[in-house]
């Protein structure tokens, strides 16, 4: 007579499954975020402002005055392609008032990045554009910026990342 062997399936602890479905979960938000919404996105929207009534008010605040954001907004629109370079005109009473823009000679131009002529030493803000909703400022924009801040202790950066976005660095 032959004998019949039946195995079972261990059933899992309950602590384990529960692991491994928030596991799974995890993963799958880090999946999605890297493919379908970018987290750096997330990041700049969050460290970045938006213009309202000529004013961007974030860690500083900057006034357009004088057109100043309508010729901004052409050089923009101008170059949605590749990013560019420009500077920031005006005056500093705690609150920074652009009132002019200031083109530089720009050597090379692509999506990512920009190379160009300083900007004069009376800048208030030296503004480059990033890609759409890319505000985030890179390690090259914070080394630009000290270079800025040993000539003018006041001197920002601006990233303009979108028509009405920006954000600048201290």
């Amino acid at each position: 007579m032959e004998e019949e062997i039946i195995l079972t399936e261990e059933e899992k602890p309950l602590w384990k499954k529960i692991l491994i479905t928030l596991l799974g979960l995890f993963l799958l938000f880090l999946l999605l975020g890297y493919f379908v919404f970018p987290l750096d996105i997330f990041a700049s929207v969050i460290d970045s402002a938006t213009l309202h009534d000529g004013l961007v008010e974030q860690d500083v605040t900057v006034r357009f005055e004088n057109g100043s954001y309508e010729v901004l907004l052409e050089r923009y629109n101008a170059y949605l392609t590749e990013e560019f370079k420009v500077c920031l005109l005006g005056t500093y009473d705690g609150e920074y008032h652009v009132t002019s823009v200031y083109d530089v000679v720009m050597y090379e131009q692509a999506f990512d990045h920009v190379v160009s002529e300083a900007c004069p030493e009376e800048t208030l803000i030296a503004l480059h554009s990033h890609p759409y909703r890319q505000c985030l400022a890179s390690a090259q924009d914070i080394k630009t910026l000290e270079k800025a801040q040993e000539i003018n202790p006041n001197a920002l950066i601006g990233i303009m990342c979108e028509p009405e976005r920006f954000s600048f660095y201290a």
